[in-house]
């Protein structure tokens, strides 16, 4: 890559990358500590640090070998709950301390992986960097003390270690994402275009592993079964999610939206459920033409299409489970101002200057604003704020750039040998 950051030694590249994050990280501090009264007062439901921790996972953990079953309110796997049980034999003080210092090792580790998943200069590293530290999602998420960026990470794992070759250790990483929520398992969708038979087979046994063998021989095959019980009767008593205001799932948000005009279309929300699943099935399909392709990084640009695809299909769609975004907004900025190699590519591929300055202005740009807390504290209403969907209006920014990005250079590229992949 002809990036003139990438000119400089590792070492240089790594402690600009990290003075550099640093410096971003104190001058948001300093935001946050002068709108800190603001942010708390109109995200109440959170006002208690580490909120879900104190009322969902540490309860987990002292009870999971007690009863056996899933407190009220934890909607995780039984792997999560006996991993929740390490916290309770430390106290709830030192277990806050130590969450806290997790969810900080996350985000580094957040970080860390956009710069080993993504070869863009020093520039929009620092661009992901700030994006990260004021997302709106993540800033909700540290505050409640979720698990959402543990999956993102995971996740963004799996690819760094598969990439590298480590099918073990990629399963491993799918696993720990699974753990916490189900819905991760989209995520082989990529591996199964492409027919990766070898990952879905580390995968498959890694999570009968994870789901059933290591909490049969915990818990008891009778406890762990009786858990999955009663997390199925959780879900089945979820019909309140249609009404929060913070669900971003496409049928819940167009019914909001109706609300707002006066209409009632809730008779029609099986039908908007099926055009949700109707738009997630063009996007796999968009992942199979990616992979079929064998684009660059194609494995990468696929996830962030899988992510993408979440608020279409995944009934809650929390604000916190969009942390992923700032990688996405990075990775697009990078696609259209990155390398002069890359630009040449996008020059070639038809994509003109003005083609990509208008996807940045209305496309990247909004996007990044509508998911930024610092355009959620001018808006000043939680609630409303998740009404509107401007998360979900987000997401469906850069959905559209991607496609714009990516289905034409993918459907007119010849298909390439698996060996392709290796030249990233």
């Amino acid at each position: 890559m002809n990036d003139a950051s990438n000119s400089q030694p590792a070492g240089a590249r790594g402690a600009s990358f990290a003075a550099g994050s640093a410096g971003i990280g104190l001058l948001l501090c300093v935001y946050y500590a002068w709108t800190w009264g603001r942010i708390t007062e109109n995200i109440d439901a959170f006002a208690q640090l580490f909120s879900d921790f104190i009322i969902y996972y540490y309860p987990m953990g002292e009870s999971v070998f007690r009863t056996g079953l899933p407190v009220d309110g934890f909607l995780y796997s039984p792997l999560a709950a006996i991993l929740m049980s390490i916290f309770p034999p430390l106290g709830l003080s030192a277990s806050l301390v130590l969450w806290g210092i997790l969810q900080v090792l996350f985000v580094v580790l957040y970080l860390l992986l956009f710069r080993r998943l993504v070869p863009a200069g020093l520039p929009i590293q620092l661009l992901f960097a700030a994006l990260v530290f004021s997302s709106y999602p993540l800033v909700l998420n540290s505050m409640a003390g979720s698990v959402s960026v543990f999956m993102i990470v995971g996740l963004f794992g799996l690819l760094a270690f598969n990439e590298g070759g480590r099918r073990a250790a990629a399963a491993g990483s799918f696993v720990f994402a699974v753990s916490f929520k189900l819905y991760p398992i989209i995520f082989i969708a990529p591996f199964a275009a492409r027919r990766d038979v070898c990952f879905l087979l580390f995968a498959g046994a890694a999570c009968v592993a994870a789901f059933v063998i290591i909490p049969g021989i915990l818990m008891g095959p009778d406890d762990t079964v009786g858990f999955y019980g009663g997390l199925l009767a959780q879900f089945r008593d979820s019909a309140w999610v249609a009404d929060n205001p913070h669900s971003q799932y496409f049928p819940h948000l167009i019914v909001r939206l109706a609300d707002m005009t006066g209409h009632d279309v809730r008779s029609y929300l099986g039908l908007l459920r099926w055009i949700g699943l109707g738009i997630a099935g063009v996007n796999l399909g968009f992942i199979y033409v990616i992979q079929r392709a064998r684009l660059r990084r194609a494995d990468l640009w696929s996830f962030q299409v899988v992510f993408l695809t979440l608020p279409f299909v995944l009934k809650t769609s929390w604000p916190h489970d969009f942390g992923f975004l700032p990688f996405t907004q990075a990775l697009v900025a990078w696609g259209l101002w990155g390398t002069r190699d890359e630009a040449a590519a996008a020059e070639k591929a038809g994509k003109s200057h003005l083609v990509r300055a208008a996807v940045a202005v209305f496309l990247l740009f909004p996007s990044i604003v509508l998911s930024n807390v610092v355009f959620f504290n001018a808006f000043g209403d939680f609630a409303r704020y998740g009404a509107l969907g401007f998360l979900f209006w987000a997401n469906l920014l850069l959905l559209i750039a991607l496609y714009l990005e990516l289905l034409q250079p993918a459907l007119g590229a010849p298909r390439r040998p698996r060996s392709y992949d290796a030249e990233i």
